[in-house]
């Protein structure tokens, strides 16, 4: 997401990579067996460096990496973030990354705010647009549910009337009949 990697790399690598690494600045020592996996499958999937760096910090991150592999074999404590933060130092690169970074967040600030003033005029004109449709299109009352709704509470309080006095249930049957035709008529209107 940072536009760090080269495209062509297998991300799940650099991610358990970036991991482990994490999780050893955090003091929790990733299993010795499970850097060997990572550092093989990264040997077979890899022939280059990954990361697209400035050629000055690129330069001191591939010989940091060789000189910590030389230190780990003869099993000498180096700390990379330590050493890489002091020759970041020495050679003034911490302040021109700061600088670079700034340029950049003030640079997607002026898209982001030109982009926003270039939508406005026309998330407003859509809006009136929408507006005014509809109070055209008001929206039609629905009397007909209500009129199927109401008729058929009324047929089914008849049904179940019908065992007790069929002659007041076929009356309330044929009115829900007329409660459905009077809303059906003042549905045309």
């Amino acid at each position: 997401e940072l536009g760090m990697l080269t495209p062509d790399f297998n991300r799940n690598v650099i991610e358990q990579g970036i991991d482990m690494s994490i999780r050893t600045m955090y003091g929790k020592k990733p299993d010795e067996m499970e850097v060997k996996a990572l550092m093989e499958l990264a040997n077979k999937t890899m022939s280059k460096f990954p990361f697209m760096l400035p050629k000055n910090l690129a330069l001191y991150l591939r010989m940091s990496s060789i000189i910590e592999g030389i230190y780990k074999t003869h099993k000498v404590d180096f700390k990379f973030i330590n050493i890489l933060k002091n020759i970041l130092e020495e050679e003034q690169l911490i302040k021109d990354a700061y600088i670079e970074e700034i340029k950049r967040s003030f640079t997607r600030f002026a898209q982001s705010l030109d982009a926003t003033i270039s939508i406005a005029p026309e998330l407003k004109k859509f809006l009136e647009e929408n507006r005014s449709l509809q109070l055209i299109n008001k929206p039609k009352q629905n009397t007909l549910l209500a009129g199927s709704i109401l008729s058929s509470a009324v047929f089914m309080g008849s049904a179940i009337l019908y065992s007790a006095n069929s002659t007041t249930a076929t009356i309330g049957m044929i009115g829900a009949i007329a409660i459905m035709a009077i809303f059906a008529v003042f549905r045309k209107k």
